[in-house]
């Protein structure tokens, strides 16, 4: 059986990536909306510079999934984990997922960022 703290760091690892990439399209579309809205374009928000952020923030966090989903898979190859195999199936799943998810994280930012928000 893993302990409390193995047992956040798996779920951090199973939540953060997706997480993250679904706080990158809410904030995009907020800072879009409020640099592109008629009521709210005349605020002076640069797009551009909040997507940047947003895009490093939520890069960090994906990552930072990324790297807790690897540590405890590590940690179960080396004799962590339960008779049922449930922790090593997490964390090979999470890892499995978050590399999906960075890549995923990575390219909608990078696409935010390329495009101009106010054409349309």
């Amino acid at each position: 059986m893993i302990d409390r703290r193995a047992s956040l760091l798996l779920w951090f690892g199973v939540a953060a990536p997706p997480l993250a990439w679904t706080l990158e399209l809410v904030a995009g579309y907020w800072f879009e909306e409020a640099a592109c809205g008629l009521g709210s374009g005349r605020w002076g928000i640069d797009s551009e510079l909040w997507q940047v952020v947003t895009l490093v923030v939520c890069g960090l966090l994906a990552v930072a999934g990324t790297l807790a989903a690897l540590a405890t898979l590590r940690a179960v190859r080396g004799g962590a984990g339960d008779a049922r195999g449930r922790v090593e199936f997490l964390a090979v799943t999470s890892l499995s997922a978050a590399v999906v998810f960075v890549l995923l994280t990575v390219m909608t930012g990078l696409g935010v960022i390329a495009l101009d928000p106010c054409k349309g």
